[in-house]
């Protein structure tokens, strides 16, 4: 076991997922998931996920949540909230699903370096590798449904679909990238090695919000696997 105590943020996609299963498989002690939330909203900032799904997706996994409300000042309200889990989880890193975009990486190591914690970046590539890390992804054999899709490159019928073999084929007909970086489409994580439950959706629709394809998940019901 690797005696360094880690967070994760978590927005309930693949990307995070991902740097997860490779934080666990690297011995890392994965203290807890950390997502930016608006409780107002009673939704998670990265895809809109109700937030008693996100709870349940955590659940299912058997690792901590901590939701951290922006309240209105995101970068702020993060900074305080993890300064505050440091200390409640003894943390001394905090890992990120960022993948090439060199903005957003800086953007999380001066949040994490604030708040007195070590960025990490486990699924780190270069924008040529997007391909590598999405076979990578579907070797894992995780199961991620589409939760949101730009309206200007799919139609509505993406929207709930696990991410497969055909969905790659999909995402190179439209010469997006591959992994979704851009925001061409988003994930949620119903199940995979580290969840001890499936999460199963029964009752969902689609909506277009913002230009986005949304699943808008009314009810999930777990299984023991």
């Amino acid at each position: 076991m690797n005696n360094r105590r880690v967070a994760v943020s978590w927005s309930g996609g693949k990307d995070c997922c991902l740097a997860l299963d490779l934080l666990i498989k690297n011995k890392y002690e994965v203290a807890c998931l950390v997502s930016m939330v608006s409780k107002k909203d009673e939704r998670n900032h990265a895809h809109g996920t109700p937030l008693d799904f996100l709870q349940m997706q955590a659940d299912a996994m058997g690792i901590p949540l901590v939701m951290i409300d922006s309240a209105g000042k995101y970068e702020e309200s993060m900074i305080n909230g993890l300064k505050t889990i440091k200390d409640q989880f003894d943390l001394s890193a905090i890992a990120f699903g960022t993948l090439y975009v060199e903005e957003d990486r800086q953007w999380n190591e001066l949040v994490a370096t604030k708040a007195g914690l070590e960025p990490m970046f486990p699924v780190w590539i270069k924008k040529s590798e997007t391909t590598n890390l999405l076979d990578q992804w579907l070797a894992t054999g995780y199961d991620a449904i589409i939760c949101r899709a730009r309206e200007n490159i799919f139609d509505s019928t993406i929207v709930g679909k696990s991410l497969n073999k055909d969905l790659k084929q999909l995402f190179i007909s439209k010469e997006i990238c591959l992994m979704g970086e851009s925001g061409e489409y988003h994930t949620f994580v119903i199940d995979g090695s580290i969840f001890k439950e499936r999460l199963n959706i029964v009752e969902a629709d689609t909506i277009l919000n913002s230009g986005l394809w949304s699943l808008n998940i009314k009810e999930i019901q777990t299984s023991i696997k």
